[in-house]
């Protein structure tokens, strides 16, 4: 949208120094009078004035319809493990910008993305750009600027005419051609290939990661003379079964004799493969283990991306048959006799929701269609109308993506498969919902960030009863306390929510050693002395795998402190929240979880035990399934009301403001 101060048929005022990169991205929006105006001209006098002579880094530009972001991801991984310095530009983001460029891997700082846009703006002059033309020479001034040995550029659209494409690639990758953005590419492959083609340059290395390429594709090829690595004739895949027989494991490359072993997922094989292949003409001489090694790790944020566990939730930006036919190949080898896959879809109207639907019917036996609240997004009734032209049967129609995600996890058993897709919008919101969050993360977004302070940080276990773990124990501890910067699985502050003064604690679900429970339990009782001496209210996070620490206070020696200050607390008034949180794996029923004033319950919350031969022997004694979540304990009286993670800094505010005879916090 465009700046506040802006009058219809005026130019944007550009921002001024210091200006956010929010505020960047609105004048962005606000620059051009098309969101799409395919064509180079502009983009090329703008960059000749930043670049008068081409970067001396080597530049990768991969095209295609569908896998274009895990070819980048792939070729960034393996470079960057060969010790070169990359920088990726990719789109569109998930959630941040920021996620479009990135630098050695990681994403661009605000800082560095602010100077590159002030780099462009004062190039561009009188130059009219669009917000992906001026965000791409807004990354080829940040990879310049930080010094990177190679440039990894994503098309954005099509290819010929893409703002990418003002550089000449050193070597080329083309994902897949099929059909999509009918109203910019056309609408049958060999129009599309030829603009996809518009990447190749004469003489350059380039690699085709599918083996059916439309003519016009090798008509450029042979044109420009170019060393084309084609799949299924110049290099192929071997598909390797699991030792049990589930589907595929893994994937092995042969590559004129040069074999590598590529796993079977989570990115599309052929995408992976391709950046393989490039990287054998950019890194002839890199160790095959090393490949693999840095292949075995890789993972992109929204392509299969695996959310959570019992049942397992996978998000998935795949928005066309394409893609659609890839992912529901994928969630076939995953799926067993006894399990379902369920559905939650969201989409924009111009994409093919049809062929999505004939896609995805195979393998999913139920839907959730969903509403998407963006420019183009199908409302849940559209789409819903949409299913029934297309003869669907098992279907629900949901407002949003977030409701969408709570009825599918309401109706899963834990052997069952939950998929959230159909653009990026829709996994931008489910990953905002799905996403863990630390501790120390919980209680930053929980509380007002003027004042909060931590309490009894300075705690360490003394080990009284002389816990004896086992060697690959204590790496696990150590690993966990490396990986959150925590010493122990709770966290305390004291500060305030929207002005109401509190005392807040939350569980580090990392966290697994009943030998901690000593500080744990003494972090806890200090927290509610404070609440006590202050005469302010505690609320506790409780989490996952710190359930065994959250036993702690209960079975070790703080059992006695803990009830008596929870007591202590009843008898003064003081209000204690409980609130149990998302990604809840442990016995959190028999814990503190459950002994709030007030207890709140997130909607993925589970109390007890979650894992699968649990759930099966429980189920064998008449137990419902769903019988640990939210819903079910709201319903027998277990929990007092369910919130989202969004929604409870404001009615836990507002909650303990009439605890305090308020009508609202601060009043």
């Amino acid at each position: 949208m465009p700046p506040s101060s802006n009058k219809p048929g005026q130019s944007p005022i550009p921002p001024g120094t210091g200006a956010t990169v929010d505020r960047w991205l609105a004048y962005l929006e606000a620059l051009h009078p098309t969101e799409i105006d395919l064509g180079l001209d502009r983009v090329l006098m703008v960059l000749r004035r930043l670049f008068p002579r081409k970067p001396q880094a080597r530049i990768i530009t991969v095209a295609g319809t569908n896998g274009k972001g895990s070819a980048v991801a792939s070729i960034e991984a393996l470079l960057r493990a060969a010790g070169r310095r990359t920088g990726a530009y990719t789109s569109p983001h998930i959630q941040s910008y920021n996620e479009r460029v990135r630098l050695d891997g990681c994403d661009i700082g605000d800082a560095s993305l602010v100077s590159a846009f002030e780099r462009v703006e004062a190039a561009r002059r009188n130059i009219s750009l669009t917000y992906f033309e001026f965000g791409t020479l807004a990354a080829f001034v940040a990879f310049s600027e930080a010094g990177v040995d190679d440039w990894l550029l994503e098309v954005g659209l099509g290819g010929r005419l893409d703002a990418v494409n003002v550089l000449d690639a050193d070597i080329a990758i083309i994902t897949s051609v099929d059909i999509d953005h009918v109203a910019f590419l056309g609408d049958n492959r060999e129009v599309i290939g030829f603009e996809k083609a518009g990447v190749l340059r004469p003489n350059i290395p380039a690699v085709y990661a599918d083996s059916d390429p439309p003519r016009s594709v090798l008509q450029q090829v042979a044109a420009q003379k170019v060393d084309l690595a084609l799949a299924g004739r110049d290099y192929h895949l071997l598909e390797m079964g699991s030792a049990q027989g589930a589907g595929p494991a893994t994937v092995v490359l042969d590559y004129q004799g040069w074999k590598v072993t590529l796993p079977a997922g989570p990115l599309p094989v052929p995408s992976v493969a391709a950046a393989v292949v490039a990287l054998r003409a950019l890194e002839p001489g890199m160790d095959v283990s090393v490949i693999e090694r840095a292949l075995a790790r890789l993972k992109v944020p929204g392509r299969f991306e695996r959310m959570a566990e019992h049942p397992d939730v996978f998000v998935d930006v795949g928005h066309n048959p394409h893609a659609a036919s890839w992912l529901a190949s994928r969630l076939a080898s995953l799926k067993t006799t006894d399990s379902r896959v369920l559905a939650v879809y969201a989409a924009l109207g111009d994409k093919d929701v049809e062929g999505v639907f004939e896609a995805m019917k195979p393998v999913v036996d139920h839907w959730w269609l969903a509403g998407l609240d963006v420019p183009r997004g199908l409302t849940a009734e559209s789409l819903h109308g949409r299913a029934e032209g297309a003869g669907l049967l098992d279907c629900d129609q949901v407002q949003t993506v977030d409701e969408a995600i709570t009825a599918a996890r309401a109706c899963a058993r834990q052997q069952d498969l939950i998929v959230v897709f159909g653009s990026f919008f829709t996994v931008a919101e489910a990953r905002t919902r799905l996403t863990p969050i630390t501790a120390r993360q919980r209680l930053e977004m929980f509380l007002d960030e003027e004042g909060r302070r931590e309490i009894a940080s300075g705690l360490e276990a003394s080990d009284a009863l002389k816990f004896e773990a086992s060697e690959r124990y204590q790496a696990q501890l150590s690993e966990h306390r490396l990986s959150t910067g925590e010493s122990d699985a709770l966290v305390v502050m004291e500060g305030a929510t929207l002005g109401v003064n509190l005392v807040a604690c939350a569980f580090e679900y990392s966290f697994m050693d009943g030998s901690m429970g000593e500080v744990v339990g003494e972090k806890f009782v200090q927290a509610a002395n404070v609440a006590l001496d202050h005469q302010i209210p505690l609320v506790c996070f409780s989490a996952s795998g710190g359930a065994r620490v959250q036993e702690g206070f209960l079975a070790l020696m703080q059992m006695a402190k803990t009830a008596a200050v929870l007591e202590r607390m009843k008898q003064k008034g003081i209000p204690y929240i409980s609130v149990i949180t998302d990604l809840v794996y442990g016995e959190v029923s028999a814990s503190l979880a459950m002994l709030g004033d007030l207890n709140i319950a997130e909607p993925d919350a589970r109390s007890g035990s979650c894992y699968p031969e649990v759930i099966e022997q429980v189920e064998l004694e008449g137990l419902p399934a769903g019988f640990q979540g939210s819903r079910f304990l709201l319903e027998r009286g277990a929990v007092d009301m369910i919130l989202d993670r969004q929604q409870l800094r404001e009615r836990i505010a507002h909650i303990l403001a009439k605890f305090a005879g308020q009508d609202r916090p601060g009043s």
